[in-house]
């Protein structure tokens, strides 16, 4: 049976096992579904791997000079094989987490919604009429070791999203324990936003190493695509804290542990219609953008019926700006972060399906309107925290002096004084206290998080060269000297190659410019100088006919490795909150839970 029919018939067994567990709410079907899917991807594994180009995507995606790794890695390195993919990872990781029925009929329905566009709008197993001699291969800018680890890694995190959403329908629709759904929503959504983390950080720093633009996000669709789940993550790690102790923000919390799984949906739209501007989205498909666009729209609506189908928690009373009050606040100002950023990201898409015309948001819109609430979360999560508020302004204070005296006015130091404030103070009295179990966690992604922020502000500062060199040329830029040495071409079994070798500051360096043989746009492979104080990127793009001349671009990009260490910190918060005792699966505080509600609450619980 060859590679394309095998692919069909387990695909739509996969199909008659969802729709089984559609309509039952048997767990045993959703993982006979979830198997055969699995079967399905490994059908089309093995067809990439032995480079079968009677599949039109593996005729679409690989050739035969690419490497192995690269072969699998096309499983999801284009939007069919993805999909399938993603839609396999949903079943599995559903299958394996849920087991009341009402749980289990939506994770089979959103299962079988994502099956019936693999079948019918997105088929990998589309058989060529003639079998293809060889491939086109993925783009050359694809075929690095990140294409390996990135996507599956991204794709856990936002599937993963699938389980707190079931979970969250099936307590509300049957009024369920809200404790137990409170623990099992947390410890899944704590999951995801490691995932999701990890994922960001990965493609970051792909980007950042690979395409030598100085840069490590670009506010890309694709990009916010997962940073939007993320933010609503955490916007429920928070709440939900508030929820243990008082009993209050119940129809919040249950909106927010839906809604970054209708997020995700969302992201699935903006990456896959071709709606979007983005640099990397998969394909141009309208029918598929559309069925993809009514799924958000209708999940989304289902959030907000489940957030206001929930009872209602304790009513306010006076505002403190206790811990609780100032988790409050970090909500919010997340809260107003993800409007901004959902708005930038849509609009394209908006302006695209409902005027016919195409639109782009320019990077700074994000700036504009995310700084300033970056600056306030850093105040707020330290605040909260540790609440030492005379501390975090004279270290603030300190750093924004000696930022000035060193660079001058720059628009960072709004940013990165109270970072580096915030790092200080979290740290001393992380120290002090000596802290373990959850509140380790809570410290160091709060630490993190001020690390990563310090990293994006000082990564700011940084000082650009754009023009041609030729041998002997020097150039100075930020206290660091560029000579251009030689240039040399040369050829290899898959490219031919352009290497323009350089002294930084004594030592070698020798970005290229890379021809593949089956791509029609050269790839640039900058060089990477990095240290704890700065970074030094150096790229080639173009040589000039005499064979003399190279343009040439150089970025110095000061603390962007504490970029990387504080998503570190924050993926070790998630893994420490997942394996704490009293961390993400730990049971809410009894006072909280048996705190008789006030009359004017409308539980209908009358206090004693």
């Amino acid at each position: 049976m060859s590679a394309g029919v095998l692919g069909l018939v387990v695909v739509w067994a996969a199909i008659s096992f969802a729709v089984i567990a559609v309509v039952s709410g048997r767990r045993w079907a959703l993982v006979v579904s979830s198997v055969t899917a699995g079967a399905a991807v490994t059908v089309l594994a093995v067809a990439l791997l032995s480079m079968d180009f009677s599949l039109a995507y593996v005729a679409e995606t690989t050739s035969l000079s690419t490497p192995w790794p690269y072969r699998l890695a096309a499983l999801w390195g284009g939007m069919d094989g993805s999909i399938l993919f993603y839609t396999t990872l949903s079943l599995t990781l559903s299958a394996a987490a849920l087991e009341k029925r009402i749980a289990v009929r939506v994770a089979a329905a959103v299962g079988l919604g994502l099956l019936l566009i693999t079948i019918f709008f997105a088929n990998p197993f589309t058989v060529l009429a003639v079998p293809a001699v060889d491939g086109l291969g993925l783009l050359a800018i694809l075929q690095h070791p990140a294409m390996i680890y990135h996507p599956p890694i991204l794709y856990l995190g936002l599937t993963t999203l699938v389980v707190p959403f079931a979970l969250t329908v099936a307590m509300a629709i049957r009024r369920g324990d809200r404790v137990v759904w409170m623990l099992g929503t947390r410890r899944w959504l704590y999951l995801s936003w490691t995932l999701l983390t990890l994922g960001m950080a990965a493609g970051a720093n792909w980007a950042y190493v690979e395409l030598g633009w100085g840069g490590y996000w670009a506010w890309d669709p694709v990009e916010n695509t997962a940073l939007m789940p993320w933010i609503a993550t955490t916007v429920f790690l928070h709440t939900s804290r508030i929820e243990d102790m008082t009993g209050r923000m119940r129809r919040w919390n249950v909106m927010f542990a839906a809604l970054p799984f209708a997020l995700s949906v969302l992201g699935v739209y903006l990456t896959r219609s071709g709606a979007t501007g983005s640099i990397h989205s998969f394909a141009e498909d309208p029918v598929v953008g559309r069925i993809l666009l009514i799924s958000a729209l209708i999940v989304a609506g289902a959030v907000f019926m489940l957030a206001l189908r929930s009872e209602r928690g304790e009513v306010w009373g006076a505002v403190r700006l206790d811990r609780n009050g100032w988790q409050t606040v970090n909500a919010v100002l997340l809260t107003a972060a993800l409007v901004f950023i959902a708005s930038g990201s849509g609009y394209p898409a908006f302006v695209s399906v409902f005027l016919g015309r195409s639109a782009s948001v320019d990077s700074r819109f994000f700036v504009v309107t995310v700084l300033p609430i970056a600056v306030a979360v850093v105040v707020s999560l330290t605040v909260g925290l540790v609440r030492r508020w005379a501390a975090f302004a004279v270290v603030t204070a300190i750093a924004a002096l000696l930022g000035m005296i060193v660079a001058g006015p720059h628009i960072g130091i709004v940013l990165l004084a109270p970072a580096v404030a915030s790092l200080a103070v979290i740290a001393f009295a992380a120290m002090r206290r000596k802290v373990r179990g959850r509140q380790l966690s809570v410290y160091l992604a709060h630490a993190g998080m001020a690390l990563f922020l310090l990293a994006v502000a000082a990564s700011s500062f940084g000082a650009d060269f754009s023009g041609t060199m030729q041998s002997g040329d020097t150039v100075h830029l930020a206290g660091h000297e560029l000579t251009l040495r030689t240039i040399e071409t040369g050829e290899r079994e898959r490219y031919v190659f352009v290497r323009a070798s350089f002294d930084l500051d004594g030592q070698p360096i020798g970005p290229q410019i890379r021809a593949y043989e089956d791509q029609t746009v050269p790839v640039a492979e900058p060089a990477l100088r990095s240290s704890p104080i700065d970074d030094v990127i150096v790229a080639v793009s173009l040589l000039f006919p005499d064979g003399e001349t190279v343009e040439v671009s150089a970025f110095v990009r000061p603390l962007v490795m504490w970029v990387w260490v504080g998503a570190a910190l924050i993926v070790l918060a998630g893994l420490a909150a997942l394996v704490a005792k009293d961390g993400a699966a730990a049971e809410p505080r009894r006072s909280a839970r048996e705190e008789p509600q006030r009359e004017e609450t409308t539980s209908g619980i009358v206090s004693r």
